[in-house]
């Protein structure tokens, strides 16, 4: 079992690396472009973002599948890893067809969030089957289940900025309601980063 976890190690860490970097991408766009105004900023960051966002869950493929082998045996983990595999599928495919120009993207952000947030949901998951197979590390099973509990502790917070926002015209509101958001959507990669990087039980 060791063997073949270490047999994930690049595209954990390629994903989690190239994640991170996304992440990064993203929250300084935020910062330079400020898309709250009236007059919002133009950025090479955003465009960076979704190529990055494209490359981060192809790499997740095969983790998920890896990990959904070495826990063939645990029935939660098998439902879990058929959802994280669409949900990486679907952001590889939203991505493409957004950097194509063939989907623009007020039509296509709302289910690609969908689909990465079913993709935390999925590392929480197979984090959970992993500490009961003892399959992996502590370290990255706590990761995970922090992960589950943060999102909605995020999505509270970004539905109540945005509230405040609509109805007192605060523009940047949501914004500020995004913060724990981007706390938890920066947590997913880093936790794939660990799966690369901890060493097997």
């Amino acid at each position: 079992m060791k063997t073949d976890l270490l047999r994930l190690r690049g595209p954990a860490v390629a994903g989690g690396v190239t994640g991170l970097i996304a992440d990064a991408f993203l929250i300084l766009f935020y910062v330079v472009a400020r898309p709250w105004t009236d007059d919002p900023g133009d950025s090479w960051l955003g465009p960076a973002n979704d190529v990055l966002v494209l490359l981060q869950y192809l790499a997740l493929v095969p983790l998920v599948l890896g990990l959904g082998r070495l826990m063939a045996g645990d029935a939660r983990a098998r439902v879990w890893t058929r959802i994280g595999l669409v949900a990486a599928v679907l952001v590889v495919v939203l991505q493409a067809l957004l950097l194509t120009g063939l989907m623009p993207f007020e039509y296509q952000v709302v289910p690609v969030s969908l689909s990465a947030v079913a993709g935390m949901c999925w590392a929480g998951a197979i984090s959970a089957a992993g500490a009961r197979t003892g399959t992996l590390p502590a370290a990255v099973t706590r990761l995970g289940r922090a992960i589950v509990i943060g999102l909605p502790v995020a999505a509270g917070a970004f539905g109540a900025g945005f509230l405040v926002t609509v109805v007192f015209d605060v523009p940047w509101a949501w914004a500020a309601g995004g913060i724990p958001g981007a706390a938890v959507w920066t947590m997913f990669p880093a936790w794939t980063l660990l799966v690369g990087l901890r060493r097997p039980r």
